[in-house]
């Protein structure tokens, strides 16, 4: 069952992809509770591909979260570190972003 903070956490996602000329579906990612250290995380399972332009808008979406690799993709931490990255994120990117590739 889906609970407000994660709700919170894929609505700030999908709006920084947005942002960044990206649909929902033009990657995988998961919120979920790592248990196992009682944090949370947010990853990237599928990194957006196809082409160079949506490749470098990808990389540089993960970047301004704070990930180094975009191959690897996924920032952990508690969800108010989480959502206050997004936040971060969302302030870097452009707000109407340039054609979709």
């Amino acid at each position: 069952m889906l609970d407000n903070c994660e709700i919170a956490v894929l609505t700030k996602l999908n709006e920084l992809a947005e942002r960044r000329g990206f649909k929902p579906y033009d990657f995988v990612a998961t919120y979920r509770r790592d248990d196992a250290a009682g944090r949370y995380v947010l990853e990237f399972e599928v990194p957006a591909s196809g082409n160079a332009v949506r490749e470098e808008r990808f990389a540089k979406m993960v970047l301004d979260l704070g990930m180094v690799d975009p191959d690897r993709a996924a920032l952990s931490g508690s969800a108010e570190t989480i959502i206050d990255a997004l936040d971060r994120a969302i302030g870097l990117s452009p707000r109407r972003p340039g054609p979709r590739f």
